[in-house]
């Protein structure tokens, strides 16, 4: 299953559909947040691109009363 939600996306969908393999895909995940980690260290320097700015977020959102954090958001388009 997979949802065409954009352009990557939808091509991911038209190369596996017009697939005629038995098994014509393996996807491995969802995989944890790699901020999971991060109450364990008084200064952290995030790294997001895309959607990764989620998870970066949360962290920043659950820790900027107790932590120093600086954030690298790395995005494709600055005007999107």
């Amino acid at each position: 299953f997979i949802a065409k939600a954009g352009d990557w996306t939808e091509k991911v969908h038209n190369k596996v559909s017009s697939t005629t393999t038995v098994r014509p895909v393996w996807i491995s995940g969802p995989f944890p947040s790699p901020y999971n980690s991060a109450v364990n260290y008084d200064n952290m320097i995030l790294v997001a691109a895309g959607i990764g700015i989620t998870p970066a977020l949360s962290a920043i959102e659950a820790y900027r009363d107790s932590r120093r954090i600086n954030l690298i958001w790395a995005v494709r388009d600055v005007s999107t």
